[in-house]
């Protein structure tokens, strides 16, 4: 069977759960911008963002925002600093840029193309991941406000990332403070950027003091906050979903004990194996392929037993057979990794659920 393994990602769904976002921003005074790093910047993606109501897009990687420039899709952000070879490239597809380094907003400015580029100043409020800490900001957005070639247009902030800080109404009020100390040097009217989608959790009763802005990727296309775990108000969970061909399918008896090696990676296998004869299907999808711990079979009964670089094992009711086909949903680990495997085979469906029945041949 060509064509497998397969992810499947529905843009129906993706388009009905951006629009309720949209909506409910709007109506609380925010924008929506659609992130698309989970879908490395499938311009099929950004088209249903953008017509569902996002005011733009955002990727992280520069490749992924051109693919999304080559659509005539925008406008765009990077949401990365761009390294500095990539600042002649970077400014040819973006719109705006998120960093902290003057001299990469410099870089950025020789090589604008014509309109300038909008800088966002990535400000640290906790997560330590990337940006400038408060106390740092006034005197870099001065220098920023001062550059040819680029618009300083306000800050950005970012949650649960590196040290899994969680967003609050407190933290959004005291990015708002460093913003105040930097209206001034904006060119155009100061905007602050939130991401991502754990944001929509705290937003009930928060009135922005600035054009504000929340860059959101998992919540259009999972349909709830996977920070939190918790649903968003009246959007649809709808997992992707990546599909696998049986090789082989045997009855084995429980695996004999002995000692045991590390695997190719390094590691003590962390194989789930059964303790009675049980049914183990041989899957064509490996870790090259995505993240096995994120896989959820969605064939009853079964279970994912392990994986290695090219295989995995699924542990099934019944019997399966060669060719035949087996569907798991995707939580966001095992979506980034295998949106990018060159062994994946990219399906966006309209008109039709994502969550195709497993076991189908």
């Amino acid at each position: 069977m060509t064509g497998y393994p397969r992810l499947t990602i529905d843009l129906d769904v993706v388009a009905e759960n951006t629009r309720l976002l949209a909506a409910r921003l709007r109506g609380a005074g925010f924008t929506l911008v659609g992130v698309t790093k989970c879908v490395d910047g499938e311009p099929r993606v950004g088209q249903a963002l953008l017509e569902a109501g996002c005011a733009g897009l955002a990727d992280s990687r520069l490749p992924s925002l051109a693919r999304l420039a080559a659509a005539s899709l925008g406008p765009l952000t990077l949401i990365r600093a761009p390294q500095p070879d990539e600042l002649a490239a970077v400014a040819q597809v973006a719109d705006r840029v998120l960093l902290s380094d003057v001299g990469a907003a410099r870089g950025l400015g020789e090589h604008a193309p014509g309109a300038p580029i909008q800088i966002l100043l990535t400000v640290d409020l906790g997560d330590r991941r990337e940006g400038v800490l408060p106390d740092a900001a006034p005197a870099i957005a001065a220098a920023l406000s001062r550059l040819p070639g680029v618009e300083f247009a306000g800050i950005s902030v970012n949650f649960a990332c590196l040290s899994g800080q969680l967003p609050t109404q407190d933290l959004f009020r005291q990015a708002e403070v460093v913003l105040a100390e930097l209206a001034d040097a904006c060119a155009v009217e100061p905007l602050l950027s939130l991401g991502g989608t754990c944001v929509m959790q705290h937003l009930d009763g928060y009135h922005p003091r600035f054009r504000t802005e929340i860059r959101c990727g998992g919540g259009p296309v999972y349909g709830y906050d996977f920070v939190s775990g918790a649903g968003l108000d009246r959007l649809q969970r709808t997992d992707p979903v990546l599909t696998a061909v049986v090789l082989e399918c045997h009855r084995k008896p429980p695996a004999p004990s002995g000692e045991r090696g590390l695997d190719a990676f390094g590691h003590v296998p962390e194989a789930d194996l059964p303790d009675d004869d049980a049914n183990y299907a041989l899957l064509h999808l490996g870790r090259r392929d995505c993240e096995p711990d994120g896989l959820r079979p969605l064939l009853a009964g079964s279970y994912l037993a392990g994986a290695t670089s090219d295989v995995s094992v699924l542990i099934t009711p019944e019997p399966l057979r060669p060719g035949d086909a087996v569907s798991f949903a995707v939580d966001y680990d095992a979506l980034v990794r295998a949106v990018t495997s060159p062994f994946v085979t990219k399906e966006f469906v309209t008109g039709a659920t994502s969550q195709a029945p497993a076991g189908d041949s």
